[in-house]
């Protein structure tokens, strides 16, 4: 039996130095190769991103608002495939990721499949410590599952990993381009609307590199707390308790600050003392997860990091709404 043919999308923008690695892992896939196609939707590039996606064999279309939601949007419309895979560029693929997914796609009502991001064994301390916090975040309604679980569960996947049918796709993109973080989320909420299964799997898996170092993912926090207002905005049910808890995390602690300094001074000390159980419970979990005292040591400055910069943005959006506050 023929295989289905697969479109794997990846936007990227000045992505020089690490697309050869994820274009090369594509090419490395156990999948027939005249079954599928690979589309860079480059935006305006000022490196050789351009240039090394086409010298490893892939399609090369401009993406000229930049973003990766615009860049999955004009991929999208110049793909053939039956099946359509979103990656990003600073990913590379388990040998067997498109090979593993097509067997999900026998149930008709299953629209979309996808997998772990697993933290690729070469990252910095301060990304692992980071890639615990994403592992983490899904038992608190914080995200998506990342880590591998030995069942197949319903759960919506990352765009960083995810691999659609062609036809439900044409039936909710082009999605919106003001969305300049958690479209795929918006995506997926309204693909299940439709009556479909969004699966996570235990064995399509591609490793994702986390933000390097504090200021980079102090950046992609801010951005995440951005995203959540407009998220909300968009459709109601994207947005989970927690991550409005988090959004607000800097004018809880102030009010609680200013409470306990008026009325218990004792309370402020409790919960500087509960702040500190946490960083180092995070440490603990850290050390004992990974067996490196170097990620354990990263772990609490990349927890405290995640409240407050995601409550900035999320404040920045809620207090002066602007649907365009800058470029990928």
């Amino acid at each position: 039996m023929e295989q289905p043919f697969i479109s794997v999308i990846i936007p990227a923008r000045n992505a020089g130095d690490i697309i050869e690695n994820c274009l090369t892992s594509v090419k490395e896939l156990d999948y027939p190769k005249d079954r599928m196609e690979v589309i860079i939707a480059d935006g305006l590039s000022t490196d050789k991103t351009a240039q090394t996606a086409q010298s490893l064999g892939a399609k090369v279309i401009t993406n000229p608002k930049i973003r990766v939601v615009s860049g999955r949007n004009v991929g999208f419309q110049v793909a053939q495939g039956e099946l359509i895979a979103f990656s990003d560029a600073d990913c590379t693929m388990d040998g067997e990721w498109l090979k593993n997914c097509v067997k999900y796609f026998d149930d008709g009502k299953v629209g979309g499949v996808g997998g772990p991001n697993l933290v690729p064994d070469d990252e910095s301390n301060f990304s692992k410590a980071v890639g615990l916090i994403f592992d983490y975040a899904f038992f608190f309604r914080a995200g998506a599952p990342t880590g591998v679980f030995n069942k197949v569960i319903e759960s919506r996947a990352h765009g960083s990993n995810v691999i659609y049918r062609a036809d439900v796709l044409r039936q909710v993109m082009p999605v919106d381009e003001d969305m300049f973080e958690g479209e795929d989320v918006v995506m997926n909420a309204k693909i299940e609307g439709l009556g479909y299964k969004l699966l996570y799997v235990p064995d399509v898996l591609v490793f994702h590199y986390r933000r390097a170092t504090a200021k980079k993912w102090w950046h992609q926090m801010y951005r995440y707390g951005l995203g959540k207002v407009l998220m909300r905005r968009k459709m109601r049910g994207t947005v989970s308790f927690t991550q409005v808890g988090l959004g607000l995390a800097i004018p809880i602690l102030v009010a609680f600050a200013a409470l306990s300094a008026i009325l218990e001074p004792l309370a402020l000390l409790a919960g500087l003392a509960a702040g500190m159980a946490v960083a180092l419970l995070s440490a603990i979990m850290a050390l004992v997860k990974t067996k490196s005292l170097a990620v354990a040591l990263n772990m609490p400055l990349a927890l405290l990091i995640l409240p407050i910069a995601w409550s900035c943005g999320f404040l920045r959006q809620l207090m002066f709404p602007t649907r365009k506050p800058g470029g990928d």
